[in-house]
């Protein structure tokens, strides 16, 4: 690319019936300015188109990262549902494995109250009836005693 310092530099060869240098000279410095300025616009817009690409390419490079973040936390956010539905299960299913084991203790429980109680309920009436015949064992004898004592007495009146 042709730079003002390039066109500053440039020597032409002088002919007889040639451009007047005075002329050639004031449009050159002219086109050195113009040139100049054109250039250094040139430069500076290049600056900020680097500049502009360098912010685009940070601005998508965090627009990436933000879409990975959020993909991130919606797998994160899948997994950890998964996952509490998971022990959400496991924890019902050991309240109801622990509320079986609880009701059959319970069941086991009764059932041994029950046939203890019907033991002692059975006990209970061997040992009325034991009871029974012996009291009425003993009140027979009482009676045979009575009668005995009662035929003695008139015997001796």
């Amino acid at each position: 690319m042709l730079t003002p310092a390039d066109i500053e530099k440039a020597e032409f060869k002088k002919v007889a019936l040639g451009y007047s240098c005075d002329e050639v000279d004031k449009f050159l410095d002219k086109v050195i300015a113009d040139f100049e300025r054109l250039y250094k616009d040139n430069s500076k817009m290049l600056e900020k188109s680097r500049t502009q690409d360098e912010l685009i390419k940070y601005y998508k490079d965090l627009e990436d990262t933000i879409r990975n973040s959020i993909v991130r936390s919606e797998k994160n956010a899948e997994e950890t549902k998964k996952n509490s539905e998971i022990e959400a299960s496991q924890i019902v299913k050991a309240a109801e494995q622990q509320a079986k084991d609880i009701l059959q203790d319970a069941n086991k429980q009764l059932y041994r109250l029950e046939t203890r109680i019907l033991k002692l309920k059975a006990e209970y009436e061997a040992t009325r009836t034991k009871l029974k015949m012996l009291l009425e064992g003993q009140l027979g004898m009482l009676q045979s005693f009575e009668l005995e004592a009662s035929g003695e007495d008139r015997k001796d009146n």
